[in-house]
């Protein structure tokens, strides 16, 4: 009877270290927009600079698995010399989905994998990951956005996104068709301040019709403002 009591308990043991080991994967997957500069002219530097900072906001969504956007702000300048100048050490595999040039500029959007435990390595080396951080309660929702006729309202939207909304967390692109875009939003707070703020904003050259199709599922039409009559 013992030996059965300790042969059950082994495989216990072994089936809570094999659950354990999985509760991280290996790579994250995500899809990502890059942009670069056109400096004197220099084609080619303006198209690796837009693989480089679609490798890096890559590499910051992944970043958002160990650390909230808060404290990932509050270390900007030791993750941009421990983490970001170093970012292809991070992404295992990378391969350009479309890629556009501009006179000011060249854009990609790629698709990436990156390496999550070399990440969390390299944020407990830093001591990153030694605090516990209170844990912020995250509401999650997929946005589709149509009807998108020209690409620059889309970066327009997603800056306001990223960076006029507080309470938004991650912002993470899961796939692109001709005008439409979809994406998964992460939200510290409740879904309706969130279509709030997106009813209130004001665009130059587009406004926003929002239909909440389901609960955590957001349509946002993308309408020129010639065609309101405004």
């Amino acid at each position: 009877m013992k030996r059965i009591v300790i042969i059950v308990g082994l495989l216990i043991v072994a089936v809570i270290i094999d659950l354990s080991a999985r509760e991280l994967p290996q790579v994250k997957e995500l899809m990502v927009v890059g942009s670069g500069e056109m400096v004197t002219g220099n084609v080619g530097r303006a198209r690796q600079d837009a693989i480089l900072n679609a490798l890096k906001e890559a590499v910051r969504i992944s970043l958002l698995e160990f650390i909230p956007a808060p404290m990932l702000e509050e270390n900007t300048v030791t993750l941009n010399m421990e983490i970001f100048s170093r970012v292809t050490q991070y992404v295992q595999t990378f391969k350009i989905l479309s890629e556009t040039g501009r006179d000011d500029g060249h854009e990609v959007l790629l698709q990436a994998q990156v390496d999550l435990h070399k990440l969390k390595d390299s944020l407990s080396a830093l001591g990153l990951l030694g605090e516990k951080v209170v844990q912020e309660e995250i509401v999650r929702i997929r946005m589709v956005l149509a009807e998108v006729s020209r690409y620059p309202w889309y970066r327009e939207f997603e800056d306001f996104l990223r960076e006029g909304l507080e309470f938004v967390r991650g912002v993470q692109l899961r796939s692109v068709m001709t005008g439409e875009f979809t994406m998964d939003i992460e939200l510290a707070g409740d879904i309706q301040s969130f279509l709030d703020a997106l009813t209130t904003k004001e665009f130059e050259e587009f406004f926003l019709e929002i239909h909440q199709t389901l609960e955590d599922q957001v349509m946002v039409r993308f309408m020129p403002k010639e065609a309101s009559g405004s």
